[in-house]
């Protein structure tokens, strides 16, 4: 899942015109990238059998992630470093209902969360990233017209969500 976690960041922008775009888009995915080192080191498999990504995804590590990423952003204010972090909490909770297993509490917590639909196919899978992308995008749309952003950053900001998207297919 990539453009729905941009997108909830780019929503989330427009809350906190002051927060930086890429510190909330690279929050949005902070965690994706923690697993990718993660793996790479070894230290979160990635074969079928022995997936595990309690590291970098479960709710503890991501809130400490939202925390430290946020810190870093302690000079520009509260209400930049509130954004900066909930770009970061926003992976977990778009992450719920899809990842591919229940997310843990902590890493190797015995109480895991999901929505229960891991188990989708690929082609539903990829009609609810849109319809996420679709929401943030015209949360997004709404709100930088009241903010009265150009037209063409947001038109242009739009058609790179649905490319984003529409690679994923």
């Amino acid at each position: 899942m990539y453009a729905p976690h941009f997108a909830a960041a780019l929503a989330i922008k427009t809350r906190v015109p002051r927060a930086p775009t890429p510190a909330l888009l690279l929050g949005a995915f902070l965690p994706d990238l923690v697993w990718a080192v993660l793996a790479a080191l070894g230290i979160e498999p990635t074969a079928r059998a022995s997936f595990f990504d309690d590291w970098s995804h479960s709710l503890l590590t991501i809130a400490l992630q939202a925390v430290l990423f946020a810190a870093l952003f302690r000079h520009r204010g509260r209400a930049v470093m509130a954004a900066v972090a909930l770009a970061v909490l926003s992976h977990f909770l778009l992450d719920l209902p899809v990842h591919p297993k229940p997310l843990g509490l902590y890493p190797h917590s015995a109480l895991r969360l999901s929505l229960g639909l891991p188990e989708i196919s690929r082609r539903a899978y990829w009609w609810i990233q849109a319809g996420l992308v679709a929401l943030f995008a015209l949360l997004y749309v709404q709100a930088a017209n009241a903010l009265r952003w150009p037209r063409n950053l947001v038109a242009a900001t739009c058609v790179t969500l649905a490319s984003l998207q529409l690679i994923m297919l």
